[in-house]
């Protein structure tokens, strides 16, 4: 598997690697209120995206020689839009999956989840057995004096 994918969009040059955070955190944004199916493959989630796929495609997609940091997204946007073929934009979409490895990614975060949620129960039985001995219903309440 090639960490490195290269596109021909128009007159650029373009590259997708792997995420790094702050491209996460653009496609999390932009995804928010998407709902995506990953059981329909690349097309489905083409469709999902709609109107934001060129927003998308700019996101993940870096032109050669610039660092994803350095982008203006609304400007690769616009460019991208009339400059890719349908194709070329589902391929970037299938190849996305191969740079990085979402369905990995979400199994740790469960598998995460899954440990927090033992400790947790863990914590919680361990606090309720250490906890003092109640008092008996029998015993009477010092008044206080």
């Amino acid at each position: 598997m090639n960490a490195i994918k290269t596109y021909q969009i128009g007159s650029k040059t373009y590259e997708q690697r792997p995420l790094v955070l702050g491209q996460l955190r653009q496609l999390l944004q932009l995804l928010c209120d998407v709902e995506v199916s990953l059981e329909r493959g690349a097309l489905g989630l083409v469709a999902a995206l709609g109107d934001k796929l060129p927003r998308a495609l700019a996101v993940v997609l870096t032109e050669k020689g610039q660092s994803p940091a350095d982008k203006d997204l609304d400007a690769a946007a616009s460019e991208i839009e009339f400059a890719i073929s349908p194709e070329t934009a589902l391929e970037v979409v299938e190849d996305f999956f191969d740079c990085n490895p979402i369905v990995s990614l979400l199994d740790r975060v469960g598998q995460m989840i899954g440990k927090l949620e033992k400790q947790a129960r863990n914590s919680s039985t361990a606090s309720l057995s250490s906890s003092p001995t109640a008092t008996s219903a029998s015993v009477t309440p010092s008044s206080g004096a």
